[in-house]
């Protein structure tokens, strides 16, 4: 018996060292992809007609600032829809890392913050102040 259990582990273990869970610079693409239409879907943009600003709020979707904004409805649930957006910029972060894909944060240009949102046509739209020297 604890033969046959032994057997059992150590095709287990050959099992799980072997298996390949290594996904193609494709699939990973197609992942973040999709993660990112999740947020897109979850934050209500393109489902929930923008009638008053005030509904409507943004966040950064990436810390260094390179990534712009994306506006959500107040009506979601906030925690939930920042969980995805940690979760998006983590994966993303482990996907470039994997395949190489590390952004040039030198010559990445930093998107200037948003002063605000206008419902344009029924969509929130950010607005962003004229920089003027």
């Amino acid at each position: 018996m604890k033969k046959l259990i032994f057997l059992l582990f150590a095709v287990c273990l050959i099992f799980g060292a072997c298996s390949n869970d290594e996904t193609t610079q494709e699939e990973d693409t197609a992942m973040l992809d999709k993660m990112y239409k999740e947020i897109v879907e979850f934050s209500l943009i393109n489902s929930q007609p923008c009638t008053n600003p005030e509904d409507w709020a943004y966040m950064k979707l990436d810390p260094s600032g390179c990534s712009g904004y994306i506006v959500y409805s107040k009506k979601i649930d906030l925690a939930v829809f920042q969980k995805k957006i940690d979760k998006y910029i983590n994966t993303r972060g482990k996907i470039y890392s994997k395949w190489g894909l590390y952004a040039d944060y030198a010559d990445c240009v930093m998107v200037i913050p948003p002063t605000g949102i206008e419902c344009i046509d029924e969509k929130p739209t950010l607005v962003f102040g004229v920089y003027t020297k």
